[in-house]
C-alpha cells in the first residue's frame, strides 16, 4: 500500500473548509492530520459543520503554524484575504507545500492588489513565488510548484469560458461579463446584503466594474494570450446557496464559424477531465454541476450587420468546489503526482 501524505488545514470554520475536509477524509492518498481555527476552538469539527455528525475525530485548535504542520507535506490555508499574507512567511520557512485559498497571492502586482483589496501587502516579494493554480491553464507549472495561489471562483469561471479564444489569438479588446452567484460565496458570517430573507426572493448587482476579482481575470487571460484586454465585470447576487453562471460577450472576426468555435473548444479541452462542453446542442446549468468539481461550458454565435460576429460563452461551476476546495484538491493531486480526479470523481446531487 502506498504511504499517504499528511495534510493540515489552517482555517477550518468556513464553507470552503468544510468542502475541503469532506474530500480529504475520503482521498485515497491523503491523511488529514490537524485543523486549526481561531473560531470554535475546542469543538469537534462536526459541531461546527454538522454534515460530519460525530464521525470525524478532528478538534479545532488555535495552535502555531509549526505545531499545526508538524510531519505534514502540505498545508491548505482557508483564511480570509489580508490574513493569509500574515501567515505565509512563517510557513515558507518550513519544508512544506502551500495551497492558499485567499486572494493574497493571485495578483502579481502589489499595487493592483493593494488597490482592489483595500490593504497593503506585507510581503510582496513572495508574490512571484506562487503559481496560479488553474490546472486548465498552468498544469505543467502546478506539477512542479511548491506554493499555489488557488484561483477565485469568478475568475475560474470566466477564464475557463475564454481560454480557448485567448490561446488561439482571438481574445482582443473588451470583454463584457455578468455573473450571478450563490450566497455561500459571501462566506459563513451573515451580512446585511446576504441574509437569507433578503436574498431568497431577490436578484441584485453588486460591485459593478469594481469587483476585486476583475484584475485577476484580466491577468489570467492576458497570460493565456489575450491582447489589449479589459473586462467589464458585473457580479450578481442570486437566490442560490451555491453555484456561478458567468456570461461573457466578445467580438470575433466575421470569418469565424460555428464549426470553428466547436473545434477550438474541443481541441483545447480534450484532455481536461472536469470540463463538459454542452454546446452546440445545449447550454450550461448550475444544477448539473452542483456539489462537484465539474464545469459546463456552452456558447452562442451571431453575425452582426457590421460584418463582425458577437460571441457569448456561458460557464457554470460550483463556487465552493471548482471555485475553491475542489480546485485545491485538483492542484494537490497534480503537485504530488496523484490521479488528477482522485477525491473528486463524484456525481454531486440532482436536482
Amino acid at each position: 500500500m502506498t504511504k499517504k501524505i499528511k495534510a493540515a488545514l489552517m482555517g477550518g470554520s468556513g464553507y470552503a473548509a468544510a468542502e475541503l475536509i469532506k474530500r480529504l477524509v475520503h482521498h485515497p492518498d491523503v491523511h488529514l492530520n490537524r485543523i486549526s481555527s481561531i473560531d470554535h476552538v475546542g469543538k469537534n469539527v462536526g459541531q461546527v459543520h454538522r454534515c460530519f455528525g460525530d464521525r470525524l475525530p478532528y478538534i479545532l485548535e488555535d495552535i502555531s503554524p509549526q505545531e499545526l504542520t508538524k510531519d505534514c507535506e502540505i498545508v491548505f490555508l482557508a483564511l480570509p484575504h489580508h490574513v493569509s499574507f500574515l501567515k505565509v512567511p512563517e510557513l515558507m520557512k518550513m519544508n512544506i507545500k502551500i495551497i492558499d485559498f485567499s486572494g493574497d497571492y493571485r495578483i502579481k502586482s502589489a499595487a493592483i492588489y493593494n488597490s482592489y483589496y483595500k490593504t497593503t501587502h506585507s510581503n510582496p516579494e513572495n508574490l512571484e513565488k506562487f503559481v496560479y493554480g488553474l490546472p486548465e491553464l498552468n498544469k505543467n507549472e502546478i506539477k512542479t510548484a511548491k506554493y499555489i495561489a488557488n484561483p477565485g471562483c469568478f475568475p475560474t469561471s470566466v477564464a475557463l469560458g475564454l481560454l480557448p479564444l485567448a490561446k488561439n489569438g482571438l481574445l482582443k479588446g473588451k470583454v463584457r461579463t455578468i455573473g450571478p452567484t450563490g450566497s455561500s460565496g459571501s462566506g459563513v458570517v451573515p451580512q446585511e446584503g446576504t441574509h437569507h430573507p433578503i436574498r431568497v426572493s431577490n436578484l441584485k448587482s453588486y460591485k459593478p466594474l469594481t469587483h476585486q476579482h476583475q484584475p485577476e481575470m484580466e491577468q489570467t487571460l492576458i497570460a493565456a494570450g489575450g491582447k489589449d484586454l479589459s473586462i467589464d465585470f458585473i457580479p450578481m447576487s442570486a437566490p442560490l446557496a451555491r453555484g456561478i453562471l458567468t456570461n461573457s460577450v466578445v467580438d470575433l472576426p466575421a470569418s469565424i464559424t460555428e464549426g470553428d468555435i466547436e473545434k477550438l473548444y474541443r481541441d483545447y479541452y480534450k484532455n481536461e477531465p472536469f470540463i463538459r462542453l454542452v454546446s452546440p446542442k445545449g447550454l450550461p446549468e448550475v444544477i448539473n454541476i452542483a456539489h462537484t468539481n465539474f464545469v459546463e461550458i456552452g456558447w452562442a454565435l451571431r453575425e452582426e450587420k457590421s460584418g463582425s460576429k458577437s460571441f457569448a460563452v456561458m460557464t457554470a461551476i460550483d463556487n465552493l468546489v471548482k471555485g475553491a476546495a475542489g480546485q485545491a484538491v485538483q492542484n494537490m493531486n497534480l503537485m504530488f503526482g496523484f490521479e488528477e480526479m482522485a477525491g473528486l470523481d463524484d456525481f454531486g446531487s440532482w436536482p
